[in-house]
């Protein structure tokens, strides 16, 4: 449950540096920001307490930091197992907001109330989230409907706390090396994207559109139809699905269990190796059972992949069916895109060991969760980071597994998984019209190069001939050496100084006897010696800071 300090009522507006202040007070509080450096090294209980702290510390943060946890939870290939089951308890539920703030921003989206747009509209919300709140209505033509409304000024708020979420990344990325090492501003910039897109709510009715058009020859799935006239970027009118959640199944035979876990199986599937799209938040109670049809509600996070990332994906589960750790390290290397060494051998033989404990003579016994999860605690060890919508993806498909071994014990996500991948890969390699464009891109690209080629040798040799060619070369291991050489060298020179100090004072005051007017003499020396004391004591209080 959401703490008290949270509140579903918008806060009078507060400048850039007092929500910067109080962001980094309850971080402070909380002692994130100021505790070590790297996850999972301070032994298992105090991670516990740590983690238990951010998620405290997102709670009080409010919606965009509590959205940031949530999706941090999915993501094994960057924290440890007790921050992501910590993170894991935030949860989205929040007070509604009075139903006349509500109705003013249908009026503002829409250009009029509810009561003069619909039927019927109540005024109690059927569910309240940090970014909006879900009123059932009805049309005019006696359809029931739901209405989703973003709450008024959450936007501007997540846009501020972005603004400072970025500037903290950025001023503690030197403090924090682990910051820079796990990409913090590309993940960061990752999730803006996609908070940003879920606030949208005219990327949520098209997902939806996709989705019902998809399945739309499909008997058995249930996708609700968006209202266009009444929808918009704050408002989003589709047709109302009732059911029974997949979790309230007692009494379903067994083939009806089969056919409904073989229809979720293919919703998650289907579009996401089809088409590139595929639907990421498949907890239970966004999927409903109505005689036996699969009925699916919020489509606010969907993930899309690319034509490349889905041969690669692909790739990936065919190299686990078939137990090819040296093809899966490839494919992974290859998704990861690793900015630093990596020990290819090493990673090699962790997925061997990996691939011999969960994949067992056939494909269908593959356990997909369990063999996921460590997969990414496996990256996350050698600080490969996978993209976002990869992370995604992974993460519905080990949600997509629990599901279906909730509905049917005997079905398996691995049973659809291997078709589909097999058929890809084998579309890429072997024909259709994708393969014909890639080999006319692929035929055009080497033409370029057979052109320009001699031409580029010859700009080289040039430069070898005038003696301008260089070639720099950084190892990064050297740097931190020369970097204790240095601190060394000038500990060194500040110990030499100290000493022929010392030696001068003592010859000094040993030979010179001043007297009469010499003695004033002595006013300015004293204060020179006193200014290099001082001025060496400065020094090693640096150098030991």
């Amino acid at each position: 449950m959401q703490p008290e300090t949270s509140s579903a009522i918008p806060q009078p507006p507060r400048s850039k540096e007092q929500r910067s202040l109080e962001i980094v007070s309850t971080l402070a509080r909380h002692g994130i920001g100021v505790v070590g450096e790297h996850f999972g090294q301070d032994g298992e209980e105090r991670d516990r307490s740590r983690a238990e702290h951010v998620r405290k510390a997102c709670e009080e943060l409010g919606p965009v930091f509590i959205k940031l946890g949530q999706m941090l939870s999915a993501r094994g290939d960057l924290l440890p197992e007790a921050y992501q089951k910590e993170l894991a308890k935030l949860q989205d539920d929040v007070p509604p907001l009075p139903a006349d703030a509500i109705a003013e921003v249908v009026r503002e989206c829409l250009g009029a109330l509810p009561e003069q747009i619909f039927a019927s509209f109540d005024r109690e919300p059927l569910a309240s989230a940090s970014i909006g709140q879900v009123h059932a209505a009805r049309l005019h033509d006696g359809r029931s409907v739901v209405v989703k409304v973003r709450k008024p000024g959450v936007e501007e708020i997540a846009n501020a706390d972005l603004e400072i979420l970025s500037d903290l990344v950025k001023t503690w990325s030197p403090r924090f090396p682990v910051l820079g090492e796990y990409d913090a501003q590309g993940v960061l910039r990752e999730f803006s994207d996609s908070l940003r897109a879920e606030m949208d709510y005219r990327r949520e009715a098209a997902n939806a559109r996709f989705f019902r058009t998809f399945f739309a020859g499909e008997r058995g799935f249930s996708i609700p139809a968006v209202i266009g006239e009444h929808s918009g970027a704050c408002v989003l009118t589709q047709e109302r699905i009732v059911g029974r959640k997949v979790s309230e199944l007692a009494g379903l035979t067994k083939r009806r269990r089969a056919t409904l876990s073989r229809r979720i199986a293919r919703f998650m599937l289907e579009p996401a190796f089809g088409q590139g799209l595929f639907y990421a938040d498949p907890h239970p109670g966004n999927l409903l059972i109505e005689d036996g049809a699969l009925g699916v509600v919020d489509f606010g996070m969907v993930g899309r992949l690319t034509p490349e990332a889905r041969r690669r994906v692909a790739g990936i589960f065919l190299a686990i069916g078939r137990r090819d750790a040296e093809r899966l390290t490839d494919r992974l290397i290859d998704v990861t895109a690793p900015t630093h060494p990596i020990d290819r051998p090493l990673i090699a033989g962790e997925i061997e060991r990996l691939l011999e404990r969960y994949v067992d003579v056939s494909f269908d016994e593959v356990p997909l969760a369990n063999a996921l999860g460590e997969l990414l605690h496996l990256l996350r060890r050698h600080r490969l980071r996978l993209p976002a919508n990869l992370a995604q993806l992974f993460k519905a498909l080990m949600m997509c597994e629990a599901i279906l071994q909730t509905v049917d014990p005997e079905a398996s996500l691995t049973d659809y998984l291997e078709p589909l991948a097999d058929k890809l890969i084998y579309e890429g390699v072997a024909g259709g019209d994708a393969m014909a464009d890639r080999l006319r891109d692929s035929a055009l690209d080497a033409a370029e190069l057979t052109i320009e080629l001699p031409r580029r040798i010859d700009r080289v040799l040039n430069e070898v001939e005038r003696g301008n060619l260089r070639v720099w070369a950084r190892i990064d291991d050297v740097e931190p050496l020369m970097r204790r050489f240095e601190r060394t060298a000038e500990r060194v020179n500040a110990t030499v100084l100290a000493a022929a100090c010392i030696v001068a004072l003592a010859i000094v005051l040993q030979f010179y006897r001043p007297s009469g007017w010499q003695q004033w003499i002595a006013v300015p020396f004293w204060i020179g010696i006193t200014a290099v004391i001082v001025a060496v004591v400065r020094m090693l209080v640096a150098l030991r800071r």
